[in-house]
């Protein structure tokens, strides 16, 4: 049986450091790339970087800042293998992460993903692993989204329903079948951007598999990559309003949102939240759920 093909594809911001990591881990992968897609929004153009690389490498350098949905879709548009993977541009995969990621395409499967461990640069993990085998990353009928692919590492794959973008991979044309990736942010902070046609693909009856060889780690970079603002919470809110809006009944949202949703925050939670950590910000979260 012919092994398929991946693709994979990389959005980077001002990060040339840890995509330098990136691209390093993917030049080691027992099975390699068909093709690496880098779309760069950075002030520097890093061209004569990319093109000493051992990598087949398409290099698209923006002059104008576009966000990740519009990002993701021009690496989808010059996608042709059977499998897109994407990666952040602080994601740093294992040598056989590329080969368990091909391999789990099975029956019914339409999205691969797996452990994006937070690390230091020297890939040091900052959280200690969860090696649950129940399922940790869900969403709920009500619109929760829950996701620990940061410290979750089953002993062997589990089905899931969310995939973090930093690791990431689809069949192309059931991504491409549902539209791809939706635009609908134009600045800040793009909460819940990769969710969009997960939830879509959910609909359709597909299913996700989390694989634990799959397994990347995720750097927690301090500079580059996404706008880190005091409306970071507020983004937070409001993107996942308009996500939520989309895919779920508005009843059982707000409802949630109030009483027992965890992520977001319910009021109560988040209340706590703020005056534990003497930040009243999180409570923007809110301001920002129910468009004040």
């Amino acid at each position: 049986m012919t092994s398929k093909q991946a693709s994979v594809g990389i959005i980077t911001h001002n990060r040339l450091e840890t995509l330098e990591l990136c691209l390093s881990a993917l030049e080691k992968q027992t099975k390699k790339p068909e093709k690496v897609i880098i779309v760069d929004t950075s002030d520097t153009n890093n061209k004569d970087f990319v093109s000493k690389l051992s990598l087949p490498i398409l290099y698209i350098h923006l002059s104008v800042r576009v966000r990740q949905p519009e990002a993701r879709n021009i690496i989808l548009k010059h996608t042709e293998t059977e499998i897109i993977s994407f990666l952040d541009d602080d994601s740093v995969p294992k040598p056989e992460w590329l080969s368990a990621v091909v391999s789990s395409f099975t029956e019914g499967i339409v999205g691969v993903t797996g452990p994006a461990i937070n690390s230091t640069m020297k890939l040091e993990p900052l959280l200690p692993f969860d090696h649950s085998s129940k399922n940790q990353n869900k969403m709920t009928f009500y619109g929760d989204v829950r996701n620990k692919s940061r410290c979750w590492v089953p002993p062997s794959s589990v089905y899931c329903s969310v995939m973090l973008g930093a690791n990431m991979s689809y069949l192309t044309d059931e991504l491409k079948r549902v539209g791809g990736f939706f635009s609908f942010y134009k600045e800040g902070y793009g909460f819940r951007e990769e969710n969009f046609p997960q939830a879509s693909l959910i609909k359709r009856g597909f299913k996700f598999l989390y694989n634990p060889e799959a397994f990347v780690y995720h750097i927690k970079a301090k500079k580059g990559g996404s706008d880190r603002d005091f409306q970071h919470f507020y983004l937070c809110g409001k993107n996942h309003r308009i996500f939520a809006d989309k895919f779920f009944p508005k009843i059982l949202t707000r409802l949630s949102w109030i009483f027992w949703s965890k992520s977001p925050p319910a009021l109560w939670i988040a209340v706590l939240l703020a005056i534990r950590r003497k930040d009243l910000s999180i409570l923007k979260w809110h301001k920002g759920l129910w468009g004040f």
